[in-house]
């Protein structure tokens, strides 16, 4: 029997993602936001107001409500450029003036912050090229809430364990794709959309792949780490 993606639930996901993100951002950052930068406020707000975005449209779809949810499809015409902007800017801030072994670090984490960035931006790029669909429309949505998966994990997981013997990426990454692969499998028998998933599933792991396989410390990352740093 086909199996359809249930927006009309899928706001309580979304809901819980984002308790799960207050949680997980409490210690280092919502505890003492004196401590932070500018860019760190920009950049929690315009991910919080994302992730507020998701949950409104899918509520308002399970509601009947099309005139709202196409009220805050609008909304985020101008939101989307915001979170990409405040993650660049973002990274941006916190790779210069660093010493050597400082420096090192922030370069694997710069790329981290630009294949995000990269990953929402294709992914909010195509929801809106196939708005007209529903099937491929959604899907692709669901994958701009999927991008955060890594940064919100992280922390949980640093939080438990500051010291790790491993790179706790291959976790959140690995979190990233069972979810992928999870939603892939309860739409198996579906037709309509059934392909974006496992197509944003390669996309990842390809965007992925150069943090986990260390290959941010070759010369082409560096370079351009060097120029971004320097902009």
């Amino acid at each position: 029997m086909a199996r359809m993606l249930d927006l009309a639930r899928s706001w309580k996901y979304f809901a819980g993602f984002l308790l799960l993100a207050l949680l997980a951002f409490w210690p280092t950052y919502l505890s003492q936001p004196r401590a932070s930068s500018p860019y760190t406020h920009f950049h929690a707000a315009t991910a919080a107001a994302w992730m507020l975005l998701l949950v409104a449209q899918s509520w308002a779809i399970g509601a009947r409500r099309v005139g709202q949810h196409k009220a805050f499809g609008k909304a985020s015409y101008a939101l989307a450029p915001l979170v990409l902007v405040s993650m660049l800017l973002l990274a941006h801030s916190r790779i210069q003036g660093l010493p050597g072994e400082a420096y090192a670090i922030q370069t694997y984490i710069l790329y981290l912050q630009v294949s995000l960035a990269v990953l929402f931006g294709l992914s909010y790029g195509l929801a809106i090229w196939n708005r007209r669909s529903v099937a491929l429309h959604s899907r692709f949505m669901i994958c701009t809430a999927l991008t955060l998966v890594d940064p919100v994990v992280i922390r949980l997981v640093f939080w438990l364990d500051p010291t790790p013997e491993w790179n706790y990426q291959w976790l959140t990454f690995g979190l990233t794709y069972l979810v992928l692969v999870i939603l892939i499998w309860l739409e198996r028998g579906n037709r309509a959309g059934r392909a974006v998933f496992p197509a944003m599933l390669a996309v990842f792991i390809l965007a992925q792949m150069p943090a986990l396989l260390g290959w941010t410390e070759g010369p082409l990352w560096q370079g351009f780490a060097r120029w971004f740093a320097a902009l």
